[in-house]
């Protein structure tokens, strides 16, 4: 058996290992992409809840009404703004 023989035996056992190889590097690398799309969500629906918090203590502090009930609906008129607002796209 010639090198040319023995490199066509090789590569003819190694190459569905391959394509198998790369597919999965493809669903690890969208699988990866959604994690983030999702982690980047998650993080600026918090920082509108803080957001919508703070603004609601103010509201509170002014028109009277209690602290806790400021920060609770202000803090769900804040995440609730963020399901309507996308993410940035790197």
């Amino acid at each position: 058996m010639d090198k040319t023989q023995a490199e066509a035996v090789s590569e003819a056992i190694l190459e569905p290992h391959l394509r198998d190889q790369d597919a999965r590097m493809v669903r690890m690398r969208e699988k990866r992409a959604a994690a983030e799309v999702l982690m980047k969500r998650k993080r600026m629906a918090a920082g509108f809840a803080l957001v919508g918090m703070a603004i609601g203590l103010a509201i509170s502090h002014f028109s009277g009404f209690r602290f806790t009930d400021g920060a609770i609906w202000g803090g769900l008129a804040g995440a609730t703004l963020s399901l309507l607002v996308r993410p940035r796209t790197a």
